[in-house]
């Protein structure tokens, strides 16, 4: 029980009732994470300020600066996160570099107010706030603490700050699956005769979905394999108009898939390798002839 209540596995069932499990991201991630979106937003803003302030100095407006430093405060603060959160289907900057993704609670993509509401209520999460002052610019900096956040976070099961029970939205690590791959020893499988296909050619497209899916055949059982790939085998076999074993390709479909792949796979690498051949023989010329 106490282990159970220390995951951070939060599992979400489907309408299909398929259960998915996210990873929920812990206070270390997301601090990260906003410090990370901290350096971005004070680099913009200093470089459109030191833009702005020359700017002011070149056309003697003097208040364009101090109208600039306000209105870029105001959209860093307010429309950084909403809009690279609804943008990016939940990622800021420095959640992509973390690996970190915002969603809603039942596993969908966060939606527009979703990113507006979690973020507006980010003013009662960084209570109480450091006020620094930079005596170079003259520029009030409001540092966030973040103590409502922290205390919120504790106290929730999925770790949630106050912007993200009202948005019912949750932060997770965003999974980069690499899926396994066991390429096909394709000189071992036998072409399909030229007598009992027609000339219908299958399109590249489809001769790569059959390589990745023969690719990652280890990863199904032998009787889920064959059930997937048999409506693709049964659709190739009558626009081949295979004459063959018909009951062999839909009982084995894999095994056809493979067929067709290297019947015209390696049909087109033989065609590329004649090309040179052939512009070898346009160009050569017979001896004695005139250069």
């Amino acid at each position: 029980m106490a282990a159970a209540s220390l995951s951070l596995d939060l599992p979400i069932e489907t309408p299909e009732n398929v259960v998915l499990t996210h990873t929920l991201a812990g206070p270390a991630w997301r601090g990260l994470a906003y410090l990370l979106d901290w350096a971005v937003r004070v680099a913009v803003f200093f470089f459109i300020v030191t833009m702005a302030i020359n700017f002011s100095i070149l056309t003697s407006l003097s208040g364009f600066a101090f109208g600039t430093v306000l209105l870029v405060m105001f959209l860093l603060e307010w429309g950084y996160f909403i809009g690279f959160e609804y943008a990016f289907q939940g990622r800021t900057p420095g959640k992509l570099l973390c690996g970190l993704r915002t969603i809603h609670e039942n596993g969908q993509p966060l939606s527009w107010w979703g990113a507006t509401l979690r973020n507006l209520l980010r003013a009662g999460d960084t209570l109480p706030m450091m006020v620094v002052y930079g005596d170079d610019i003259g520029v009030l900096m409001l540092v966030p603490l973040y103590g409502p956040a922290l205390v919120s976070m504790t106290l929730t099961s999925k770790l949630q700050r106050l912007g993200d029970l009202a948005a019912r939205t949750v932060v997770v690590h965003e999974r980069r699956p690499v899926l396994p791959r066991d390429p096909v020893i394709y000189r071992h499988i036998e072409r399909l005769p030229a007598d009992q296909i027609n000339s219908f050619t299958p399109p590249p497209s489809t001769l790569a979905v059959i390589d990745e899916f023969l690719a990652r055949r280890k990863v199904l059982t032998h009787e889920r394999g064959h059930q997937l790939a048999r409506e693709l085998a049964m659709l190739l076999a009558e626009r081949l108009d295979y004459r063959g074993d018909r009951q062999q390709a839909e009982d084995y479909p894999m095994a056809f898939l493979a067929r067709v792949y290297v019947t015209f796979a390696a049909a087109r690498e033989d065609d590329a390798d004649d090309v040179p051949a052939q512009r070898r023989r346009k160009v050569r010329r017979p001896e004695g002839a005139a250069r």
